[in-house]
């Protein structure tokens, strides 16, 4: 009989929520706490988009120069002169300006240009800490104004993060532009008391947690300077922030408390397509393969997933890139345009988007602190994913050696002429012939010569060949695939399915809560009480049991 019972408890427990058995390898490190759970807030409220390198600077400086009661940093490297210079004269300014600053004293750069920072902010009476030890890398990168808008930002203060842009005289009298290279980030600046409490809330824990600033103990670090700077060729095209207004579904997003839960719900998300920007891959990790494997899933699934990366000689992206290539998933390189691809993006349908600090590695998702946030709204997500078209139509690829494809529109509707482009900048100067293969459904392949139809890419080269595919039925699925024969060579490109829907249906819910009031809580709470009470009553039951067998 008590067998019986220990059998019982054994099943009341490996049906609890989350219950899972433990990974087979190296245990991961658990840090506490990890109190800030997942929570969506539908709100009608300002949301302004803008990316590195083409409009970081003006944009975030805008915000900051708008701040009336209090502006709080948490970010992982504090290391651009214009930033530092700016804050010093907001406070000069204003002093009654409520600043904090918290960074990381832990980086992975030459030079103690994080301590420089902490030291002259503290020279100007701005209050400052460290960011607490508790996590292996506080690579966190959130801005708190006012206590109302909340900017996340894939990138650092840093001087490839936001880039010097200049103007200079010309000869005619006039001014230009003079841009310095810079990284491609994702940030996004939200206006909202509600969502900005949650980011405040995460602040103040880690500000209590934090330690210290000590001059003697830590030094005064390496000063801070521009340097000697690169121009950049890059042509600044979304040098303009988007701005939107309206109901919208927000969640933050912060490890080592949600960050893999919220990347799989972004991808379990997608019915249509889903697109990734991430710097690199370490696939050494149940965690991380955990995240690949649902990316895979979700290609099973019918979902188009492409993916940009920084460079395939970085960690494991070679090896994931050939991965993914056998499941029909390609993986491009951004290379030259950029400093680096430094952004750490999911867009899942064009409406979906998360934008973090996330990168791929265990430590990353599970032992650092890192912050983020997923919107759900057309508009935001159609902006985002307008940069990243255009960041797939720059991409490179030579692992394997395939040949790249994008479309436009981005989901097709029954009405839609779908303009299919094979970028062929890989090849230019030596291209003999362009073919584009297209089936329809199930049905046969046509092979399609659009050789003669070529326009300009952004290099301003006749590299950009183009098909136009007629309107199809909702619900069809159009498969491509791209033909480059260069100094008699042909290239293959991988299969692309792009489906023809004119509507998605409704985004699929996930585990987290929206905003209710104290009642809501309170159910919550013992909703997420109600496994372990059950494993109590149950040990209870089957002590009296057995003592009354006794």
């Amino acid at each position: 009989m008590l067998r019986r019972y220990a059998v019982l408890i054994l099943l009341t427990v490996l049906l609890m929520p989350n219950f899972s058995f433990a990974y087979s390898g190296e245990p991961s490190k658990q840090y506490e706490p990890a109190q800030f759970t997942l929570q969506t807030f539908n709100r009608n409220m300002n949301v302004t988009t803008f990316v590195g390198p083409d409009y970081g600077n003006e944009t975030i400086t805008r915000f900051l120069k708008g701040a009336k009661e209090s502006i709080y940093v948490e970010i992982y490297q504090f290391t651009s002169p214009g930033f530092l210079n700016l804050i010093e004269e907001l406070h000069n300014d204003n002093p009654s300006l409520d600043i904090r600053v918290m960074i990381s004293e832990h980086v992975v750069s030459e030079g103690q240009y994080n301590t420089y920072t902490m030291w002259y902010l503290t020279q100007l009476g701005i209050p400052v800490r460290w960011t607490s030890d508790t996590f292996t890398f506080s690579h966190q990168k959130f801005v708190i104004i006012d206590n109302i808008t909340t900017i996340v930002q894939s990138g650092n203060w840093a001087k490839l993060s936001f880039p010097l842009n200049d103007w200079q005289s010309g000869s005619s009298g006039g001014f230009t532009q003079k841009n310095y290279i810079g990284n491609r980030e994702f940030n996004i600046a939200m206006t909202d008391e509600v969502v900005t409490q949650y980011y405040r809330d995460v602040f103040d824990h880690d500000w209590s947690i934090g330690s210290d600033y000590n001059e003697g103990i830590d030094g005064t670090g390496t000063p801070l300077v521009w340097g000697t700077l690169d121009q950049s060729y890059y042509p600044r095209v979304f040098d303009f922030a988007g701005e939107f207004s309206g109901p919208m579904n927000v969640t933050p997003v912060f490890s080592p408390d949600t960050s893999l839960e919220a990347m799989k719900w972004v991808i379990n998300s997608a019915q249509a397509t889903l697109d990734i920007q991430v710097p690199y891959v370490s696939n050494s990790s149940s965690v991380v393969n955990d995240l690949l494997d649902t990316i895979v899933a979700a290609k099973h699934r019918g979902v188009t997933i492409r993916i940009i990366m920084a460079t395939e000689i970085q960690n494991d992206n070679e090896e994931v890139a050939l991965a993914f290539a056998k499941e029909n998933i390609p993986v491009f390189w951004i290379r030259q345009r950029f400093m680096y691809l430094h952004n750490k993006a999911f867009i899942a349908d064009g409406r979906i988007v998360l934008i973090c600090s996330i990168n791929w590695s265990e430590e990353s998702i599970s032992e650092n602190r890192e912050a983020g946030v997923v919107i759900e709204h057309d508009g935001v997500g159609a902006w985002y994913q307008t940069v990243f078209d255009y960041d797939w139509g720059l991409a490179e690829y030579d692992t394997p050696d395939y040949v790249n494809v994008g479309w436009f529109p981005h989901i097709p509707t029954s009405s839609s002429v779908i303009n299919v482009t094979v970028y062929a900048h890989e090849y230019y100067n030596d291209i003999e012939e362009v073919k584009l293969g297209v089936m329809i459904n199930d049905g046969a392949w046509t092979n399609h010569t659009i050789t003669s139809n070529v326009y300009t890419s952004s290099e301003l080269h006749p590299e950009n060949f183009y098909y136009e595919i007629d309107p199809q039925p909702n619900g069809t699925n159009i498969t491509v695939i791209a033909y480059v024969t260069s100094l008699g060579v042909e290239s293959k490109g991988l299969e692309m399915v792009i489906p023809v829907r004119d509507s998605i249906g409704s985004i699929v819910t996930t585990s987290t809560t929206t905003t209710t009031p104290n009642g809501g809580d309170i159910a919550a709470l013992i909703a997420e009480l109600l496994p372990y009470i059950a494993v109590a009553l149950v040990a209870v039951v089957a002590a009296a049991c057995f003592k009354k067998r006794k």
